[in-house]
């Protein structure tokens, strides 16, 4: 799986989205357990890949869920037809993200 991701992205956020390719979805808590940060900073972050409509949220406060979204799996040659797609074409990068698999020994 590819992923499409802005240039500059940190390298905290990339891993999360690296993680949500091959997870359903995870938590704010999960951020900021597997990042190791503050529950403000995984509070900010997450809220900026939302606001950057790279991942998209759901259920409520409580269960509050985010998975990946899909404007992260189109190639930027395709974005702009693409509704809801961001009004400016901003460079971004191919991530080539491959399931995790564990071995039993």
């Amino acid at each position: 799986m590819t992923l499409y991701l802005p240039r500059g992205l940190p390298a905290r956020q990339t891993r999360f989205l690296c993680l949500l390719a091959v997870r359903p979805s995870l938590t704010r808590a999960d951020y900021q357990r597997l990042m190791a940060v503050s529950p403000n900073t995984a509070k900010r972050e997450v809220a900026q890949l939302v606001a950057e409509r790279l991942i998209v949220p759901f259920g409520t406060t409580r269960t509050r869920r985010y998975g990946l979204s899909p404007l992260a799996l189109i190639s930027p040659d395709l974005a702009p037809n693409v509704v809801g797609s961001p009004d400016h074409q901003r460079a971004t990068v191919g991530v080539e993200v491959d399931q995790l698999s564990l071995s039993r020994r």
